[in-house]
């Protein structure tokens, strides 16, 4: 086969070209250049480095900080019978020496770790022996404390520059300001003469909109009425995606919920059900959506204001990705700049808090003082929020502020399924056998159900395995942890938690690191970030909504987009005679009849920008007595027969 990229673009991926400038960057790349790229959400990241891998020999590292995307990346180039691997939290140390040795031996293409691996230091000397030919960061803004999720265990990355000064680095972000981009070549130690490659922030088929009322649920439900097709909803917590979706479920919208708090397999169940369009509308956190590409959604809509443009421009980013006509909408109204501001408070707790929790932390997971560092737990925050009643929010807070110290790293909930490897040779797996025979109809059935189980970790499932051996499942398991025990094989049984990675051992809580300059810096950086996510929000029809995010992502291209709320608006004003606005308001109203029609209704109509002069004409109109009240509390007007 041709190793060109473009050929292995046509005859793994089986597209006919590149879209740019993913062949620039490959180019690059494979000229040895390091690389910064930055690819809004759908544009093709992942394309970029993998197609650089296949065309090299060796080994592509691949830094990636989400499990769930990882797993996906995986399986997804594996089924295109490319050999990848990842490593993360959960994973046995015996597991990780298997996926090394593979690496070593060249039966790997691709490697995808998260970054906390890189603390450990057994980790860094099996790297060592591997045949690496790139290394490749993903979500690279992480690495950066400007930017909106910065993770300090992406600080490691610069180790394994140290070790592989020549290797040839590509760093992948959706969204990094001109700041953020220089921070990420210089904690990543991006060799002189680097390249940066970037695609347009515009989306031109996508209508950003800002839409301001106090009920956001009926907002929502009249948006989906107009906008037919798939359709994401994003709100700030758990709780209110099964009040939007059961309230949707009521009016006759079809839709269903998604966050982390459920099981991996509900989660997996709806989110199928979503992209086969079962169920056309989720209602989800921003646990939804990473790695997901489905080209045919209509309008995304963000309940809440997100905490800035970059996490904003990313979500809504997932709209229309077949290059239709589609909408990204924010709904906004005065209480979403107070519960912003008093966010900034609410995720810096005082010191003295944060010294209990960590000692609680390491006290729930009895560790002792000293230990702890390169071991990942399995972490019910909710769990551990209750036994010292504390409020889950403040305890989050509080550990994510302590993660950004460098002590910790946590993960979200994924799945891992039950794995197992038979560690006998075969000679002494028999004598086994025939002197334990309780054990004997189970090995059989192993071997007989799971080819290459005497070489290698195979995920396995304990209820078909049961069936097969005409056993129960509880006994199973038993007769599994007994071998384990006997080192007959190696079982570890499957877990859906999250995750907590020591990155530093335990210290008493005088020598914690807490530097309020550091806190001080970070505070700042939210507040900035907050105040461009209001200005956007609030922005008049002077100016673009895509203007506005290009602007702030350093983009210097300044013409409007022609299809925002804002364009729209200020097109239908500077088109709109006197004379057309009363027939356009004196014939809407007429059509609700002799109910009429709720005030605050008009903005559902004209939307913010034409509000005022649609307000400012209906009060001409009760003057003139073409309108009148309908209720003594004048909420409601109608036209005057």
């Amino acid at each position: 086969m041709d190793n060109s990229p473009l050929e292995i673009l046509r005859n793994v991926w089986k597209y006919p070209q590149f879209r740019y400038p993913q062949g620039e960057i490959i180019a690059a790349q494979l000229q040895g250049h390091d690389v910064l790229a930055l690819l809004p959400t759908g544009a093709g990241k992942s394309i970029c480095y993998q197609v650089s891998a296949l065309a090299r020999t060796g080994l592509c590292l691949v830094i990636s900080p989400l499990i769930a995307l990882m797993k996906d990346q995986v399986e997804q180039l594996r089924k295109r019978e490319i050999a990848a691997a990842a490593i993360y939290s959960g994973l046995s140390e015996y597991e990780i020496d298997g996926i090394l040795n593979n690496c070593a031996v060249g039966h790997t293409r691709i490697l995808y770790v998260s970054p906390e691996r890189l603390s450990s230091e057994r980790f860094l000397v099996g790297l060592k022996t591997l045949p690496l030919s790139m290394l490749a960061v993903d979500e690279a803004h992480c690495i950066s404390q400007w930017g909106y999720d910065f993770r300090p265990s992406y600080r490691e990355i610069f180790k394994i520059r140290a070790l592989f000064p020549d290797l040839p680095i590509i760093a992948l972000t959706a969204s990094a300001t001109i700041e953020v981009q220089q921070d990420i070549a210089n904690s990543l130690g991006l060799k002189k003469g680097y390249q940066i490659f970037t695609s347009s922030f515009e989306r031109p088929n996508i209508s950003f909109v800002v839409r301001k009322h106090t009920s956001k649920s009926d907002l929502i439900l009249n948006i989906l009425q107009k906008v037919k097709g798939s359709a994401i909803i994003y709100t700030s917590n758990r709780k209110k995606t099964q009040e939007i979706s059961t309230y949707l479920n009521k009016q006759g919208l079809a839709s269903t919920f998604y966050h982390a708090g459920l099981a991996s397999d509900e989660r997996n169940k709806r989110q199928e059900a979503w992209i086969s369009n079962q169920n056309p509308i989720i209602c989800c956190t921003n646990a939804f959506g990473m790695g997901i590409d489905k080209p045919n959604v209509r309008v995304v809509i963000h309940a809440d204001v997100p905490e800035s443009l970059e996490a904003y421009y990313q979500e809504a980013g997932r709209a229309g990705r077949d290059g239709k006509k589609s909408y990204a909408v924010l709904l906004y109204n005065d209480r979403d700049k107070e519960k912003l501001y008093q966010a900034v408070n609410e995720k810096f707790p005082d010191f003295q808090f944060v010294k209990i929790v960590y000692n609680a932390i390491y006290n729930y997971l009895n560790i002792a003082l000293g230990g702890g560092k390169g071991h990942s737990f399995e972490f019910d925050m909710v769990e551990f929020s209750r036994r010292y009643k504390w409020e889950v929010l403040k305890v989050f807070n509080t550990l994510k502020l302590l993660e950004q110290y460098g002590y910790f790293s946590l993960s979200e909930a994924f799945f891992l399924p039950s794995r197992l490897q038979v560690v006998k040779e075969r000679l002494e797996l028999y004598k086994f056998q025939v002197a334990n025979l309780e054990f004997d109809n189970l090995i059989k059935t192993i071997l007989r159900s799971y080819d290459g189980v005497m070489t290698q970790i195979v995920k396995i499932n304990e209820l078909h395995l049961a069936k097969r051996a005409m056993m129960s499942t509880s006994d199973c398991v038993k007769m599994l942890r007994e071998l384990s025990k006997r080192n007959v094989i190696v079982y570890i049984p499957s877990s859906d938690k999250p995750r907590i990675s020591f990155l530093e051992e335990r210290l008493p809580e005088n020598n914690l690191r807490l530097d309020f300059d550091q806190l001080t810096f970070t505070k700042n950086q939210m507040k900035r970030r907050i105040q461009a996510m209001l200005d956007y929000a609030e922005a008049d029809e002077s100016a673009c909504r895509q203007e506005i995010m290009r602007a702030y992502f350093g983009e210097n291209n300044t013409h409007r987009c022609g299809v925002c709320d804002l364009c729209l608006a200020q097109k239908q004003y500077q088109t709109t005679t006197p004379e057309q606005m009363r027939t356009n308001l004196l014939t809407w109203i007429k059509s609700y009849g002799a109910k009429g029609i709720k005030i605050d209704e008009l903005q559902l109509k004209f939307g913010n920008i034409l509000k005022e002069q649609y307000l400012d004409l209906m009060r001409i109109l009760l003057d003139e007595g073409q309108l009148i009240w309908v209720d003594k509390t004048q909420k409601y007007v109608k036209v005057h027969d």
